[in-house]
């Protein structure tokens, strides 16, 4: 890390089984380091950006809700967004929201239905704005993030500078966005704020949406954080859009799916997460990945998408790649 300037410490061997919500331990990062969006931000976007032309590799993530770490780590710079400092601030003229990144959704939606305009369709997604954005965060067959997204205030690590980028109709998929596929390989992009707008419906016409949407999620979420479990590992809107069912409701019908190895599994309860236990390996969880795909293939004829994010010693990997290796 020499040459590189950051406001505080950066820590080396890092171990980040805290840093995913799967009981399964999480091998080491070989550095750490946590971003608050402070007066030294845009200082430190500057100096990351100089890891991106030394191609030293760094990601950074928010809350961690969808993540799954393996037992190697990470060979570069594990970033962290701290959530302190956060912002929301309306404007009345315009009835659009300027959202800090490190924002939590929760907040957003609370604020935003206190004032009478309808973000309810975003009730229970867990993490950060920031986060819920660049993954095209959704619920079910709900209005997904990228339906309220106006404007996005990125720093490009490439050109080490803030740009603004109004989305096109390209620019958000299920489950995903432009920024999350430019930085797959390497990260490029990290949002800073966001610009998002709804219709205003009245505070007691979103809250009746919210309380119907949270009533639906609220066990299935406690179940989800109590057990260890990332949501759902499978993608559920390519699921009902192939099979017209859900991943829950696949495993009621096929009781196949009910299998475990040495602890990688679906739950119980819930929602049927896919979840592990302290002894749980990378080779267990490899095992159950590999049998769901062979069995979506001989019921159904079609391949699951995962939305999991999985990072390995070399970065992000696809689910193909992390089957070979550790099977």
């Amino acid at each position: 890390m020499d040459g590189i300037k950051l406001s505080k410490d950066i820590i080396e061997n890092y171990n980040l089984s805290k840093k995913h919500l799967f009981k399964k331990k999480a091998g080491n990062s070989k550095y750490y380091y946590q971003l608050q969006f402070d007066s030294n931000l845009n200082n430190d976007l500057i100096e990351i950006s100089k890891l991106y032309y030394k191609n030293i590799p760094f990601k950074i993530f928010g809350l961690h809700t969808n993540i799954y770490i393996t037992e190697n780590g990470y060979d570069g710079l594990f970033i962290d967004i701290d959530p302190k400092n956060s912002k929301i601030n309306f404007n009345k003229e315009r009835e659009e929201f300027i959202v800090s990144a490190n924002t939590f959704t929760s907040n957003l939606v609370n604020y935003t239905m206190n004032l009478g305009y309808d973000f309810a369709s975003l009730t229970g997604i867990p993490g950060m704005v920031g986060s819920g954005v660049v993954g095209n965060s959704s619920w079910s067959s709900r209005k997904n993030y990228g339906k309220y997204v106006k404007k996005i205030i990125i720093f490009d690590f490439k050109e080490s500078k803030e740009i603004e980028v109004i989305p096109d109709e390209a620019f958000f998929s299920t489950r995903n966005s432009f920024i999350k596929r430019e930085n797959r390989e390497k990260t490029r992009y990290f949002v800073k704020e966001i610009i998002l707008k709804s219709e205003y419906i009245g505070k007691e016409n979103v809250r009746e949406k919210y309380l119907e949407q949270i009533n639906k999620r609220r066990e299935s979420l406690k179940i989800g954080f109590s057990e260890g479990c990332a949501g759902s590992i499978w993608a559920n809107l390519d699921l009902r859009e192939k099979i017209g069912m859900s991943f829950k409701e696949i495993i009621i019908n096929n009781q196949e799916f009910n299998i475990n190895f040495n602890g990688a599994r679906y739950s119980n309860n819930g929602s049927r997460f896919f979840i592990t236990d302290n002894n749980t390996t990378d080779k267990d969880v490899a095992k159950l990945f590999d049998f769901t795909i062979k069995k979506f293939k001989e019921l159904y004829k079609i391949e699951p998408i995962k939305e999991v994010l999985i990072l390995d010693y070399d970065g992000e990997i696809d689910l193909y790649t992390f089957i070979k290796r550790y099977l």
